[in-house]
């Protein structure tokens, strides 16, 4: 049995102990707390399903308050329709952008733009 220290409140405890004997705090609150983290009221569980079922028109990027992409994006996959490859760089882009949002889940304020 080994000791470890509290990542809330910094006291010792077991390492078998399910949650910290002087706070309560246990790493199943910290995965929950950050699932439902919200960044500037948004959050990232959002963003992912705008970016999954809307993401070549940009909706997800609307949404993380990123304009100027956004347009671009809704330009692309809309003047450009007739055109094949303008549609497809927007979905490779919304691909790309849910891979960025899933390795960014813990950090989600690297993905909403700052007011």
């Amino acid at each position: 049995m080994a000791m470890i220290y509290c990542r809330e409140c910094g006291a010792k405890h077991s390492d078998k102990a399910k949650a910290c004997p002087k706070c309560g705090y246990t790493a199943e609150d910290t995965l929950t707390k950050r699932a439902n983290q919200l960044v500037n009221g948004k959050s990232i569980v959002v963003y992912l399903i705008l970016a999954w079922f809307l993401g070549i028109f940009g909706a997800h990027r609307f949404y993380a308050g990123k304009i100027g992409s956004a347009v671009a994006m809704l330009l692309m996959s809309t003047i450009g329709f007739f055109l094949i490859v303008p549609v497809i760089v927007s979905a490779i882009w919304a691909l790309i952008d849910i891979i960025v949002a899933i390795c960014n889940i813990n950090t989600p304020e690297n993905i909403f733009a700052k007011k």
